[in-house]
C-alpha cells in the first residue's frame, strides 16, 4: 500500500507542473500574438506594447512605449551601463553643492559687502557714470550670466556624442574649488574688485558644474535595474507602456526630490554651525565683517570637496552617441544645433516649456538677485542672520519636497502639475514685493519679511526640483545634455537679461528697488500661461518621432545595427546583481 502522504505530494507536483505548462504556453502565445499584430502595423523592428485596454500600441501613439524607443532609436558607442547604488547615493550626496556651494552664499555676500564699505553712500563710478552700487552688482551678475550662456550654448551640444563628458563636470566643480579656495585670501575692503573678479569666475564654473549635474540624473534613472526590468516587462507584454512611463517619470522626481531633501537637511547641519562660527567671530567692525566670510569661506570649501568628490570616483562613463559616419568629431555639435533647429517644428511641447521656461525663471532668477540685495542691506551684511535665514529656508525646502514626493507617490500627479502649482506659490513673493513699491508696510522692507520668506519655500521648493524633471519629461532623451545646457542657457540668458532690466527699472524709479517687482510679475503671468498649454505625453511621442528620424536620417545600416547589439539583456541584469 502507498504512502498517502507521497501520493498526495505526487499529485499535488503534477497539477502544479501542468498549471505551470499552460500559463506558460498561454503567455508564450499572448507575446506572439501581440508581436504578430504589431509586426503588420509597423514592422519587426518597432518598439511594441499593449495598452490597459489591452490594444497593440507603437510608439508614434503611447507616450510609456516612446519613453523607451527614444532611448533605443539612436545608436550608442556602448553598452548601457547599470546604476550602482554607490553612484545613486554618491549623486544625491553631490547634490550640496546646489545650495550650500559658498561661492554663491558667503562669497557672494562677501563682495557685496566689500563694494558697499568701499562706496558707503552708495554709489559708484561704473561705465562711464556714477551709478547705485546695486545697479552695478545687478550689472556685474549679467557679464557672469552672458559669459556662461557662451560657454553652454558651445559646449553643450558636444557632450551627448562619446563618453567624454563627465571631463566637463570634474573641470568646473575644479575650477569651483578654485576659486573659494581663492576668496579666502581677500582681507581688505580695497579688494572689492579682486573680489568681484574671482566671484564671477567661481559662480560661472558652478553653474556649468550643476547644468551638466542635472543633465546626469536622468540617464542613472533610466540605467537602474527596476527601470531595465520594467523596459523588459513592457517588450515582453507583461506591462502596460503606461505604467512603465509613470515608473519613469516618478523614479525621475524621486531622486531630484531626494537630492532636494537631503540638499536641505545637510544644509541645516552646516548653517547652524556656520551660525555657531559667525556668533563667535562677530562682525561688529569692518575687518570683522570680513573675516568672518573669509573664515565661512574656509569652513564650507572642503565640505563641498568631501561631497562632491566621491561621485567622481565611483561615477561610470556612460556611452553617448555614436558619431554619424563620415562626420568629423569637431562638426557634430554645430551639426546637431542645426539638425535640431531644422526638425524644431516636430518638438512643439518643448519649445513651448521652453517659452515657458524662460519666463518662470527670468522672473524667479531676477527676483532672487533682487531679494538678496534687499536682504543683505536690511541685516546690514549680517554672516550671523545670513546663515541662520539660509538654514530656516533649508528646513522649510526640504520639508516642503518630503510632503510632495509623498503626495507625488500616492496620488500619482502629473510632472507639469506639480510644476504649475509651485510656480504659483514662487511667483508670489514677486507680487509682495511689488505692493512694496507704494507702501513701507509689506514688500520686503522689514527684516520680518525676509523671514517669512525663507518659511515660504515650504511651498516654493518643488518648483526647484520638478522644473529639472520637467526637461526630461518633453526633451529627446538621446540630446539631454544639448537640451540641459539649452534650458540652463537659457535661464543664465535671463539672468543677465533680468538684471538688466531691473537695475534699468531701478534706475528710473529713482532707487526704488520694489518697483522692479513689477516687471517680475507679469513675466510670471506669461510663463503660467504657457506652461498651462503643456502636453508631455505628446512630447515623449514627439520625443520618439524625432530619434527614429535621426537614426534613419544620419546613421548607417551598421550603425543602427550595432547600436541595437547594445541593448542590456536580463542575463546582463543577472550579472550585475550578482556582482
Amino acid at each position: 500500500m502507498s504512502d498517502p502522504i507521497t501520493t498526495v505530494d505526487d499529485k499535488n507536483v503534477d497539477v502544479f507542473n501542468d498549471v505551470t505548462k499552460a500559463q506558460d504556453e498561454q503567455l508564450e502565445f499572448q507575446q506572439t500574438q501581440h508581436m504578430t499584430a504589431f509586426d503588420t502595423i509597423t514592422g519587426p523592428d518597432a518598439l511594441v506594447g499593449i495598452d490597459a485596454q489591452g490594444a497593440v500600441v507603437d510608439a508614434k501613439h503611447s507616450a510609456g512605449l516612446a519613453v523607451i524607443e527614444q532611448r533605443q532609436a539612436v545608436p550608442l558607442t556602448g553598452k548601457r551601463l547599470i546604476t550602482s547604488k554607490w553612484e545613486y547615493w554618491t549623486f544625491v550626496l553631490f547634490y550640496f553643492n546646489q545650495n550650500g556651494s559658498p561661492i554663491g552664499g558667503p562669497g557672494g555676500s562677501l563682495r557685496q559687502a566689500m563694494i558697499s564699505l568701499s562706496f558707503p553712500d552708495g554709489y559708484m563710478n561704473w561705465a562711464g557714470s556714477r551709478q547705485p552700487t546695486n545697479t552695478v552688482l545687478l550689472d556685474i551678475s549679467g557679464i557672469m550670466f552672458a559669459i556662461q550662456l557662451v560657454v553652454l550654448f558651445v559646449v553643450g551640444p558636444y557632450a551627448d556624442y562619446g563618453n567624454w563628458r563627465p571631463w566637463v563636470l570634474i573641470s568646473a566643480e575644479v575650477v569651483t574649488w578654485g576659486a573659494e579656495f581663492g576668496m579666502i585670501g581677500i582681507k581688505e575692503k580695497s579688494q572689492w574688485a579682486i573680489a568681484n573678479g574671482i566671484w564671477i569666475v567661481g559662480s560661472l564654473s558652478l553653474n556649468i558644474a550643476q547644468a551638466f549635474y542635472q543633465a546626469t540624473f536622468p540617464s542613472l534613472v533610466r540605467d537602474l535595474p527596476k527601470m531595465i526590468r520594467s523596459e523588459q516587462d513592457v517588450m515582453a507584454g507583461l506591462k502596460t507602456p503606461e505604467e512603465h512611463a509613470e515608473l519613469d517619470s516618478y523614479e525621475k522626481a524621486k531622486l531630484f526630490n531626494l537630492c532636494n531633501i537631503y540638499g536641505s537637511a545637510s544644509a541645516v547641519v552646516w548653517f547652524g554651525i556656520a551660525i555657531g562660527i559667525s556668533h563667535a567671530i562677530g562682525y561688529a567692525t569692518e575687518s570683522a565683517l570680513i573675516r568672518a566670510y573669509r573664515v565661512l569661506m574656509a569652513y564650507y570649501t572642503p565640505i563641498i570637496v568631501a561631497c562632491t568628490l566621491p561621485f567622481f570616483l565611483v561615477m561610470k562613463w556612460r556611452p553617448g552617441q555614436q558619431v554619424p559616419e563620415g562626420v568629423p568629431l569637431w562638426q557634430v555639435g554645430p551639426r546637431q544645433v542645426w539638425y535640431a533647429a531644422k526638425c524644431a517644428a516636430q518638438l512643439k511641447q518643448c519649445l513651448l516649456y521652453l517659452a515657458a521656461y524662460f519666463f518662470l525663471f527670468e522672473a524667479i532668477g531676477a527676483y532672487i538677485s533682487v531679494f538678496v540685495i534687499l536682504q543683505n542691506e536690511s541685516i546690514h551684511y549680517s554672516p550671523e542672520l545670513n546663515s541662520a535665514m539660509g538654514l530656516v529656508s533649508d528646513l522649510s525646502g526640504g520639508s516642503g519636497t518630503v510632503i510632495i514626493l509623498l503626495l507625488h507617490k500616492r496620488y500619482k500627479w502629473k510632472i507639469k502639475n506639480i510644476l504649475f502649482v509651485s510656480a504659483i506659490f514662487s511667483l508670489t513673493p514677486c507680487l509682495w514685493g511689488a505692493i512694496g513699491t507704494w507702501t513701507d508696510v509689506i514688500g520686503f522692507h522689514h527684516v520680518w519679511e525676509f523671514w517669512l520668506a525663507q518659511v515660504w519655500n515650504l511651498f516654493t521648493a518643488a518648483a526647484s526640483s520638478y522644473n529639472v524633471t520637467m526637461i526630461s519629461e518633453v526633451a529627446p532623451a538621446n540630446k539631454l545634455f544639448m537640451f540641459y545646457a539649452l534650458f540652463n542657457t537659457l535661464s543664465k540668458t535671463s539672468g543677465f537679461i533680468g538684471p538688466f532690466i531691473t537695475a534699468a527699472i531701478i534706475k528710473r524709479a529713482n532707487g526704488n528697488t520694489n518697483a522692479a517687482f513689477w516687471f517680475l510679475v507679469g513675466l510670471g503671468a506669461i510663463s503660467l500661461v504657457l506652461l498651462w498649454f503643456i502636453d508631455t505625453d505628446q512630447a515623449k511621442i514627439d520625443c520618439a518621432k524625432f530619434a527614429e528620424r535621426e537614426a534613419r536620417e544620419l546613421y548607417s545600416a551598421e550603425q543602427r545595427a550595432a547600436g541595437k547589439a547594445n541593448q542590456l539583456s536580463k542575463g546582463d541584469l543577472e550579472e550585475e546583481n550578482a556582482a
